[in-house]
């Protein structure tokens, strides 16, 4: 269906949020970095079974480890296709992404660090020289976000901010390459600094899609909106980055639709997200707004039919009040 408010839908209801992993439980190795359901890497020492001169049993648990990654994440891509069957939207969601537990989605993140390090020593010393790095950013991030919140119960607007803030601050450094021109720091510490940092994004994303998904699921997009501009924005964002779970990005953008139709939700925004189920579901996305590294300079993920002709996308997203996709790029470092 190609129309002005393009949607890749069969269904139009929108059910309950909620939706079940059946991610299995982490390998008993890890157990003491397992707190409330939530997963620290402390010291790391489970990683040394990843390198030479590890000890028999330092092998096995880490083999467990990646065991325990694997099948996680397939099961998660079993989950996120049922979820989406449910919706009317037949897709294949790659065994690589997909709602897991948040176990499943800590220890992933955490176990890529060991990637790119040499030996035992060289990962251990890159851990030691990113603490203060990593502190000293977070604890900036702490202090803005405890200066939103009062000590009366915050407004929707209020809490919202407060969820944005983390959302942006740790994304800010990788996304705009900041990291890589910090003075002094060698190349091993900022592998390191980087992971740390892709790990507080995904916990930060965990956070605000389980906030958000209960707030629409109580009180719907009509109340945000009522909210404001400033607020709908917001909630906005935090949808758009619950990319673990394609099929609530997806009841909510179907959620969304007669308020973007209407004029009461920002049509850019509107494309923006429509682009992000898109791409989860089909591959494909329609206004060209999601972009990927190649060949060391940004460009948009596959586009659907007749998208790779210049006029056709410019039209498009003129039509969503978006910028040509040659303006587009323009706001991005040149090189990625």
């Amino acid at each position: 269906m190609m129309a002005r408010f393009r949607m890749i839908f069969l269904l139009t209801g929108l059910g309950a949020f909620s939706t079940a992993s059946a991610a299995p439980a982490p390998p008993a190795v890890l157990a003491p970095f397992i707190h409330d359901g939530s997963f620290n890497p402390g010291d790391y020492r489970f990683a040394r079974g990843a390198f030479p001169g590890a000890t028999a049993q330092q092998a096995a648990d880490w083999k467990a480890i990646e065991a325990y990654g694997k099948t996680c994440m397939q099961d998660a891509a079993l989950v996120q296709d049922t979820e989406l069957k449910k919706l009317g939207i037949i897709a294949s969601v790659p065994k690589d992404r997909g709602y897991q537990d948040r176990l499943c989605s800590q220890i992933l993140d955490v176990t890529s660090a060991r990637e790119g390090f040499a030996n035992w020593e060289a990962f251990r010393t890159a851990l030691s020289r990113s603490i203060p790095y990593f502190q000293t950013y977070e604890a900036g991030i702490t202090a803005s976000v405890n200066a939103i919140h009062g000590a009366e119960e915050n407004t929707l607007e209020e809490e919202a901010t407060a969820r944005v803030i983390p959302d942006q601050a740790w994304r800010g450094p990788p996304g705009m390459g900041t990291l890589d021109n910090l003075s002094g720091v060698d190349a091993d510490t900022l592998r390191m600094l980087k992971n740390r940092t892709e790990q507080s994004i995904e916990n930060v994303d965990w956070d605000n899609s389980h906030w958000v998904r209960h707030l629409l699921e109580t009180k719907g997009w009509s109340a945000v909106i009522k909210t404001g501009p400033r607020t709908a924005k917001m909630i906005w964002l935090m949808v758009q980055h619950a990319d673990d779970d394609p099929a609530f990005q997806a009841k909510a953008l179907r959620q969304l639709t007669p308020y973007a139709r209407a004029g009461e939700f920002n049509k850019p925004d509107f494309a923006l997200l429509t682009d992000r189920v898109m791409l989860a579901t089909t591959g494909k996305q329609h206004y060209g707004s999601q972009l990927s590294c190649q060949n060391h300079h940004y460009a948009p993920y596959s586009l659907d039919a007749g998208g790779e002709d210049p006029k056709t996308l410019d039209r498009r997203r003129a039509e969503m009040g978006l910028f040509s996709e040659a303006t587009y790029l323009t706001y991005l470092p040149p090189h990625c």
